[in-house]
């Protein structure tokens, strides 16, 4: 497991997720197989942004991704995710 902290501030700047995915590859890590994101102050599970969707479709097309959803949390695959994005 890897963590991953997303410092904020407004000239904007990492997301956790990518924090966490330079921790595993500087671990030589390069099988990840499921991501999520938690937010503080009892925020729970986050979806990926923009951004984050697309680098992990890139680099990472077999991904699972935690999400929040109506009914709960939710397991999607970055595929799913980026529906109609170009391999």
């Amino acid at each position: 497991m890897f963590a991953g902290v997303n410092l904020f501030h407004l000239t904007g700047g990492p997301c956790a997720e990518l924090v966490a995915l330079g921790a595993a590859r500087a671990e030589v890590r390069r099988e990840i197989t499921t991501i999520v994101a938690v937010g503080n102050h009892e925020c729970g599970v986050v979806g990926p942004c923009g951004r984050d969707r697309q680098v992990l479709f890139d680099y990472y097309p077999g991904i699972m991704v935690l999400l929040p959803t109506a009914e709960g949390v939710r397991v999607a695959a970055i595929k799913t995710l980026m529906l109609f994005a170009a391999a």
